[in-house]
Formats: structure tokens, C-alpha cells, sequence
């Protein structure tokens, strides 16, 4: 489990990070372009488009898998440690539930989006709308993990990223 693991941690950050490579690069392409020389791409939105929503949720995916989401916890702190685990199986579980919903959700939006394609280019939605439903598979995985995790008794590790090694 733990190769595999890895293995997904890696796809994670390759689609993540070129996503956000290919964003950036467009973007500033595209500025520079209308800068220097007053004319604009019209493909460039496109792709910076498509490069934003793979990875903004690969990038959620990585979050949090590293349990580095923001939370306020105040009042769970003060709970017994009992009572703690308790609300920590019944988060991983309703963010779980919500991503079989996602999942399925995320499949309808980009089976509709095989239909309907950008103007410019002609990339069918589809593969903009697939980000979202393979995120939400992979945030669902780290939830029932996490929950079984909890159930068993074993401490969910919540390290802000900077600290992960």
C-alpha cells in the first residue's frame, strides 16, 4: 500500500505542478504578447483554463493527503481523546460520502462535456470537466483510508506540508 501510495503521490504532483506550469506560462505568454506587440491569443485563455482545473484539484489532492487543510479545531481539542476520534471518523466519513458524490456527479458533468468543445480550440469539456470527478476518486480514497485509520486506533499524522518529508 505504501508503494502504491507514493506512486499516486507522485501523479498527484506531476498533473499538479504541470497544470500549474502550463497555467502560468500561458498566462504570462499571453501578457507579454499583448504588451509588446497589442496582440492577444485567443487560445491562450483555453489552456490556462484547462491547466487551472487540474491543478487546483491535484493540488487539493496533495493538501490534503498531507492533512494540511485549514481547520479550526477549538472546540474539538478540548474533547476526551475518545470523543476527538469519534469526530475525526465522522469527518473522514462525511468527506468521503461527498466525494462518491462528486464522483458521480463529476462523470455526468464531463460525459455532457464530450458534447460541447471550447470555441477556439476544440477540446471537448470533457477534459476539463475529468479533473473533477479524478480528484474526487482520489480525495475519497484518503478519507476512508484516514477513517480506517481512525477506527483502528492509529494517530492521523497533521503536518502543516513545510514540515513533510
Amino acid at each position: 500500500m505504501k508503494k502504491f501510495g507514493d506512486i499516486l503521490y507522485r501523479l498527484e504532483t506531476i498533473v499538479a505542478g504541470t497544470g500549474f506550469v502550463v497555467m502560468v506560462g500561458v498566462i504570462t505568454v499571453n501578457v507579454l504578447a499583448r504588451f509588446l506587440f497589442s496582440k492577444s491569443f485567443a487560445w491562450a485563455e483555453e489552456i490556462a483554463y484547462l491547466s487551472f482545473n487540474w491543478a487546483v484539484f491535484f493540488g487539493i489532492c496533495i493538501v490534503y493527503r498531507n492533512q494540511g487543510l485549514i481547520s479550526i479545531d477549538a472546540l474539538v481539542s478540548r474533547l476526551p481523546d475518545g470523543a476527538q476520534r469519534v469526530v475525526q471518523v465522522f469527518t473522514f466519513a462525511l468527506v468521503g460520502v461527498a466525494n462518491i458524490g462528486l464522483i458521480v456527479w463529476g462523470i455526468e458533468l464531463s460525459i455532457q462535456g464530450l458534447v460541447r468543445s471550447t470555441p477556439i480550440l476544440r477540446i471537448p469539456y470533457f477534459w476539463v470537466d475529468l479533473s473533477v470527478p479524478a480528484a474526487a476518486l482520489i480525495l475519497g480514497g484518503y478519507s476512508f483510508y484516514n477513517m480506517i485509520k481512525c477506527l483502528k486506533g492509529e494517530k492521523i499524522e497533521e503536518a502543516a506540508l513545510e514540515e513533510r518529508t
